[in-house]
């Protein structure tokens, strides 16, 4: 199965998403979407905590779903319905085309570092004001 997938991909979330929404066995739980490009899951925390949550590591729902927005997945507003199910999208998630996910793993990559280079520059600037303050 490891051939499918390029290198510098194996073994992490992006594989263990894409093996999960792949396997016809996990469709009523989760599954590709209509458009191909990212994948649908029940929301309710009881009927996925063996299936999803437990496999990646959460204990909670909310704990899911923020690991899909740090890996760069974005969820899909939906119109008004039952709240049963979730939706989750991204530009390199797509159906029959695994060798995508390194693209999605880069730019979330990438996002992660500008994020963190901004808050480090607000921190320094909100440093340096408090010194110029102390001198006065």
């Amino acid at each position: 199965m490891a051939e499918k997938y390029p290198n510098g991909v194996m073994g992490s979330f992006y594989v263990d998403i894409y093996e999960l929404v792949e396997d016809p066995s996990s469709d009523p739980l989760i599954s590709w979407s209509k458009r191909n490009n990212g994948f649908v899951m029940c929301s309710q925390e009881e009927r996925i905590r063996s299936k999803i949550l437990l496999p990646f590591y959460c204990d909670k729902l909310s704990e899911f779903l923020s690991e899909l927005s740090y890996y760069g997945f974005r969820r899909v507003k939906t119109k008004a319905g039952s709240g049963v199910v979730l939706e989750f999208r991204n530009e390199d998630f797509v159906k029959g085309q695994p060798e995508r996910l390194k693209d999605m793993m880069i730019k979330a990559s990438r996002k992660r570092r500008a994020k963190s280079r901004a808050q480090q520059a607000a921190k320094d600037a909100v440093d340096r004001l408090q010194l110029q303050r102390l001198r006065i």
